[in-house]
């Protein structure tokens, strides 16, 4: 990005965002990792504000990157980017919501980590809804590319997506759910806008599907990515989880279904897909912050034809996980796979925004927990909490103002020593902790608080932060 330092820092002086310092390396290597952006061989920490103010235009979205190095990310070196960022797609307007959603993927498989961006709220008066490559290169992020609805015009298209190969061709694709339609765009993606075949898989079986939420993964041992469907069946009147198995001739139509116990109401679910017991089968973690009292973690446990068809529920009333299940503790509000003390077994960062410690205050300071994997998948063995008690973090429980710690939460491995980092955001109150990893887990000593305004997002003590799948 170094070689248009000058027209970006002028594109966020006209969008109403401070003008920020951009550094590249002079060299960069095949990238190793998708959220690589660079080439330099390091993770990069990227970060969607979809509240963001842009040129008096509000909630228009933005998105951050924080570059890595070997030391894992340095929040004194970052970027950001606007629809009104020279060289990317689109123009910011007020309710686009650029950045509600981001994830990463190599999607020209040219070696550089890209990020794709939803901007659900995007409307040119003929379509709703697009999705965003940032395309990355020795340079960062210097192209952008916007992608419209294939099918439905008006439909919320980019409600929410999840990239992966699902043909094994080798190309990523984009499955993009709306109000009523999942919908799988194959790669390859060209920064010209073009893109292979569209099909929409909506469940043929005569099902009303109203999808939430999509989330993408290798559940079976073909080699190929699945993805699932969580959703509201308005012909049963419960909500199901689809599953759509990848193989060479495009996901399996009609897809593998099975309920989701115990959730009235699936607003704000997360998803992630790991294989927590190391059989070779990914495991399906739903978080479901409205499920029972206080929130749930809905695990379906990988097999050869997909998640099975029961669940393992986990709830802060598990054995082992700390704290007890309240309304509304939000107990599942984001989750997060990644293996924190190097054991080889994934683990599950898991988001509890409404977490109280003093229920009398009306105050809702918000926590995150990490469960463990092992051999008998995730459990509450060896769980811990963090939230402002924790030594070393940043904050105190009694401030006058609910923080919603844990509002977006992210495991990665950004310093190369086989331990995840834990990244959360607490959007009430616009602060992004980053707690670094150790042999035991994430640690309080040395972690570090980044606002709002630290992050280049404006004068504000909120923003609507999502942490990259």
């Amino acid at each position: 990005m170094r070689k248009r330092t000058c027209l970006l820092a002028a594109a966020l002086l006209v969008s109403g965002l401070t003008p920020l310092a951009l550094t590249a390396p002079a060299a960069a290597a095949t990238a190793k990792f998708t959220d690589d952006f660079n080439g330099d061989g390091h993770r990069d920490l990227v970060l969607g504000d979809s509240t963001a103010t842009v040129g008096g235009k509000k909630e228009a979205g933005a998105v951050v990157v924080v570059w890595g190095t070997a030391h894992g990310p340095d929040f004194a070196k970052r970027s950001v980017i606007t629809q009104n960022t020279p060289y990317i797609a689109g123009t910011a307007e007020t309710n686009d919501h650029f950045g509600a959603k981001v994830t990463t993927a190599d999607m020209n498989n040219d070696g550089y980590g890209d990020v794709v961006v939803t901007a659900p709220g995007e409307d040119d008066g003929a379509y709703t809804g697009t999705f965003t490559i940032l395309w990355g290169s020795k340079s960062g992020l210097t192209n952008g590319t916007s992608f419209k609805s294939p099918g439905c015009k008006d439909c919320g298209y980019a409600k929410d997506i999840a990239v992966g190969d699902f043909t094994g061709d080798g190309r990523q694709d984009v499955v993009s759910i709306t109000d009523d339609y999942v919908y799988v765009v194959r790669g390859p993606f060209t920064k010209a806008g073009g893109h292979g075949k569209a099909t929409n898989l909506d469940p043929v079986d005569g099902e009303d599907i109203k999808p939430e939420l999509v989330v993408s993964g290798k559940v079976t041992k073909d080699g190929t990515a699945d993805f699932a469907v969580v959703g509201w069946d308005a012909g049963t009147f419960t909500n199901r989880v689809w599953f759509y198995r990848g193989r060479s001739g495009g996901p399996t139509t009609p897809p593998r279904k099975t309920g989701l116990p115990g959730s009235a109401d699936i607003y704000h679910a997360s998803a992630a897909i790991a294989d927590f017991d190391r059989d070779g089968y990914g495991d399906l973690a739903i978080g479901v912050p409205r499920s029972g009292k206080g929130g749930t973690v809905h695990v379906f446990k990988g097999t050869s034809a997909g998640p099975s068809s029961t669940d393992r529920p986990i709830t802060q009333n598990t054995t082992g996980v700390p704290g007890t299940s309240e309304s509304p503790d939000g107990f599942g509000y984001d989750v997060s796979a990644g293996d924190v003390n190097n054991d080889g077994y994934p683990d599950l960062a898991v988001g509890i925004p409404l977490e109280q410690f003093d229920s009398s205050a009306g105050v809702y300071p918000g926590a995150v927990t990490v469960l463990r994997g092992g051999t008998g998948g995730l459990s509450g063995k060896g769980s811990r909490q963090y939230d402002v008690r924790t030594p070393g973090v940043a904050g105190e429980p009694g401030e006058a103002d609910s923080a919603w710690l844990g509002s977006s939460v992210l495991l990665r491995d950004f310093d190369h020593d086989g331990r995840a980092e834990l990244v959360a955001t607490a959007n009430e109150q616009g602060r992004l902790y980053y707690l670094p990893g150790t042999a035991t887990g994430p640690t309080g000593t040395g972690s570090t608080l980044h606002t709002v305004t630290d992050l280049g997002l404006g004068d504000r003590t909120y923003f609507g932060a999502a942490l990259a799948d």
